[in-house]
């Protein structure tokens, strides 16, 4: 296992925004500053709105954990959302960062793969379209 410091991050992040169903991740510090995030899927504000719920959320589930089983050593380590949405936000906190993971799930990864593949065909055809037009100046 390599040193935590010989990790270069965005390759992780690359790396995972590679996996299937991958849709998403924001990693924000103890402030709710998003410091990044999949810039294709999420927009600045909605990294700031998902930071300031997802820490509201973490620290409650922390507190209602600790109350209910009535120990301090037990501790939060990732919480798991699936929503009807068809995606799952897996959340996670290491010192003072979170990520939040979005992946599609069933259908959703399907319909995603359908929507690329469409999009894929509509880049050619325009494409295709450009060298039309350029022949025939």
């Amino acid at each position: 296992m390599q040193p935590i410091n010989d990790i270069n991050v965005d390759e992780v992040l690359k790396g995972l925004s590679n996996v299937e169903g991958a849709n998403g991740f924001v990693i924000f510090n103890q402030d709710c500053i998003p410091l990044k995030r999949s810039e294709k899927n999420i927009t600045y504000d909605k990294a700031v709105h998902m930071s300031a719920l997802v820490a509201d959320l973490w620290n409650v589930t922390k507190k209602c954990i600790q109350r209910e089983l009535r120990s301090a050593d037990n501790d939060l380590e990732i919480i798991r959302i699936r929503t009807k949405a068809q995606s799952e936000y897996i959340i996670s906190q290491q010192g003072d960062f979170t990520m939040i993971g979005i992946q599609l799930c069933g259908k959703a990864i399907e319909e995603a793969k359908l929507a690329a593949a469409v999009e894929a065909q509509a880049a050619a055809e325009a494409e295709k379209a450009k060298k039309g037009d350029k022949e025939q100046s």
